[in-house]
């Protein structure tokens, strides 16, 4: 059939042209091997089969060394790391009113967009100042700001006694006078001394670059996720982290999480089942929830509403998986009316996280400090309370920014702990 240049070929007749072209190429391949001498058709021979050869050997040999490819070594926010050499790491905390008086602007580059829009830049390629550098400076606020912007890099990787646990803490050196933070900074190596766990702190200004409202009290819930993240990527062998806010005060020092929390009978005597993942929602906590698999244990409030003043996040895949959805541009930058629903709407649409996911009364790990009900330890008989009390874990003072009193009422429970 001689077909026209402009004929137009129905599916099926499209299909036969193109199983007649195969044939006819085909045909013509035999054709011209035929006229080959056999010394010819004989060396092709060779040649192929030692291409295929070459082909399986290379294929087994990357089955056996691996797939072949060359990643860059594994980092955090920053390419150039530094050792520590303690499991506790914090900042100066002296710095804080140095800090203060340089401000976020003297501490990082302003770049502005192509649209006009000015931010605040990381430069993740930023090198640490070494010792050498640092004895020779003589510029004070050279040397406070290297601290601010090197402490981030900071990473333990001793192998031998690496702490299991982690305390993760952010502090504020704008809104906090130097001596509260001290008593915040002190309560979480107090206790993670006493059971050989981790500290990990960092100032909440350290991340502004990575949000996209760069206010960071506005911001400041949304920096919880990314500074986990950055304590899984700088303890590498913990097994469990446990956010603390600032806040907040571990009140009952003697007591590990071993023997709390992370005792699965516990934990089921706290566990919120078949409630709604946020108020009014269809969408309810596993009835039949299995204390073994979990992985994440997040506190609810009796509003039903979420209270990350204290949760804990394992560093396996499932823990991994859990920040780093938190912290996806994509995810972090939507417009949420708060970062408590955006963590709704995770385990609200991820039944794999909601079943590894432990949703407990705030009572067990972040009981709220109610002023006007006291703290006093309730009798035997009497009714179980919601609020803080005596021997409780961790005392949260939310609400204290709206009564003015957080640094007064920090110093006053720390104090305690030190009885």
């Amino acid at each position: 059939m001689v077909l026209k240049p402009k004929s137009k070929l129905k599916s099926g007749s499209k299909k036969s042209w193109a199983w007649s072209l195969g044939i006819s190429k085909l045909d013509s391949l035999q054709r011209a091997l035929k006229k080959l001498t056999p010394l010819q058709r004989k060396s092709i021979s060779i040649l192929t089969g030692f291409t295929l050869l070459v082909y399986f050997l290379s294929s087994l040999f990357q089955l056996r060394s691996g797939s072949g490819k060359v990643y860059p070594v594994e980092h955090g926010y920053y390419q150039n790391e530094i050792p520590a050499s303690r499991q506790f790491i914090f900042p100066y905390i002296e710095h804080g009113s140095v800090l203060r008086e340089i401000g976020i602007k003297g501490l990082f580059t302003l770049r502005t967009e192509l649209n006009g829009e000015s931010k605040f830049v990381l430069n993740t390629q930023d090198k640490p100042l070494s010792d050498d550098e640092k004895k020779k400076t003589t510029d004070q606020i050279l040397l406070v700001k290297r601290s601010f912007l090197d402490h981030g890099k900071l990473v333990y990787r001793k192998e031998s006694n690496h702490p299991e646990i982690v305390i993760v803490t952010l502090i504020d050196f704008e809104n906090y006078p130097v001596d509260t933070i001290v008593d915040i900074v002190q309560n979480r190596v107090d206790y993670a001394q006493r059971h050989n766990y981790g500290v990990y702190v960092r100032w909440i200004q350290e991340f502004i670059p990575l949000l996209k409202s760069q206010n960071p009290h506005a911001s400041y819930e949304y920096i919880k996720p990314l500074i986990m993240r950055a304590a899984m990527h700088a303890f590498p062998q913990a097994k469990y982290l446990m956010f603390v806010d600032q806040d907040a005060v571990i009140m009952k020092t003697n007591l590990p999480l071993q023997q709390h929390i992370l005792n699965p009978k516990i934990l089921e005597l706290g566990l919120l089942k078949d409630k709604p993942v946020v108020p009014n929602s269809n969408i309810k906590t596993y009835k039949h929830f299995q204390t073994a698999g979990t992985k994440i244990i997040v506190p609810q409030g009796p509003d039903g509403v979420f209270d990350l003043s204290t949760f804990l996040v394992s560093t396996d895949l499932y823990g991994k998986a859990f920040l780093e959805y938190l912290i996806d541009p994509l995810f972090m930058d939507y417009d949420w009316p708060s970062f408590e629903s955006s963590l709704g709407h995770l385990l609200q649409w991820h039944p794999q996280l909601l079943k590894r996911t432990a949703v407990v009364s705030n009572k067990i790990i972040a009981a709220t400090y109610d002023p006007v009900k006291g703290f006093a330890a309730p009798g035997p008989d009497a009714k179980p309370v919601m609020h803080y009390t005596e021997g409780d874990l961790v005392i949260s003072l939310k609400g204290c920014k709206q009564r003015g009193s957080c640094a007064s009422d920090i110093n006053t429970f720390y104090a305690q702990t030190r009885k």
